[in-house]
């Protein structure tokens, strides 16, 4: 009888197929079919709406000076000229990429006053120089990292400071510009800023705040752009001290660096 038993669950287990779970995986929308509309709100302005309408797919929108992964998004946009916004969709296959673009021909919505400080209103942008006037010529040297605001302690001559006559010029003709332009008007080195206020340090000694913001610089930098004991490392991040219409000083240091250590800064004055 047991013999007769295990004959037969054989016979049953050998003949069943087995359980194979083979449903297709969705495919990638293609960019053709993607549902997308991004204009601005007024004719010609600088208030940005990115929509993706595309049943299925998620949202990742890289506007210049941010991004989103909202289907509907909203944008200011400091730039004029034509402006491309990147859209990177997600979807149960994988993703798929593109690009729209506006075109801004006036600021009509109001946008961080960090960018005008850095670069005006008008078009020709903003020159800034060395603050030689305001900082009795101590514009460029050391002073303390995370508690010191100026040029303290070994400081450049005016005599010996490179590029003393040269400018720095922010502009926002299509996207965040910089230049650093000589006396003669030649442009030595060009290329983008950014800057973020949120990230910010404080003095360890007593907590108070004592940068307000990052300035990243790409494919240029400021004058004299290196560390102050080092002139191979040229620097192309700031901690921003003061920003106002008129001033700007920045510093750097490693960012491991101790408090009091020697730090690099650097003051300039809108020319």
């Amino acid at each position: 009888m047991k013999k007769i038993y295990w004959t037969i669950l054989s016979i049953v287990l050998w003949s069943c197929d087995p359980v194979v779970n083979d449903k297709p995986m969705g495919g990638i929308v293609s960019e053709s079919d993607l549902d997308l509309k991004v204009y601005a709100t007024t004719e010609g302005g600088n208030e940005i709406v990115m929509e993706n309408n595309t049943v299925g797919v998620g949202s990742y929108w890289d506007y210049i000076t941010g991004i989103s992964t909202k289907q509907k998004a909203v944008a200011t946009l400091p730039f004029m000229g034509e402006q491309t916004i990147k859209f990177t969709g997600f979807c149960e296959g994988g993703m798929v990429s593109t690009t729209r673009t506006v075109n801004i021909t006036k600021i009509d919505h109001e946008v961080a006053a960090e960018w005008k400080f850095f670069a005006g209103e008008g078009i020709e942008g903003k020159a800034w120089t060395w603050n030689v006037e305001g900082y009795a010529g101590a514009v460029y040297g050391t002073a303390g990292w995370l508690t010191q605001f100026a040029p303290a302690w070994d400081v450049k001559p005016l005599d010996e400071l490179e590029e003393k006559d040269c400018t720095l010029v922010f502009d926002l003709n299509g996207g965040p510009n910089l230049s650093k332009i000589d006396a003669d008007g030649n442009v030595l080195e060009k290329g983008t800023f950014s800057f973020n206020m949120s990230i910010t340090k404080k003095n360890p000694d007593d907590g108070s705040q004592w940068s307000i913001g990052q300035l990243k610089l790409n494919g240029v930098s400021v004058l004299s752009g290196h560390a102050f004991y080092d002139p191979s490392n040229t620097i192309n991040t700031f901690e921003i001290l003061e920003l106002t219409d008129d001033v700007m000083v920045l510093c750097w240091n490693p960012a491991d660096a101790d408090a009091w250590t020697d730090a690099t800064f650097w003051c300039f004055k809108k020319r």
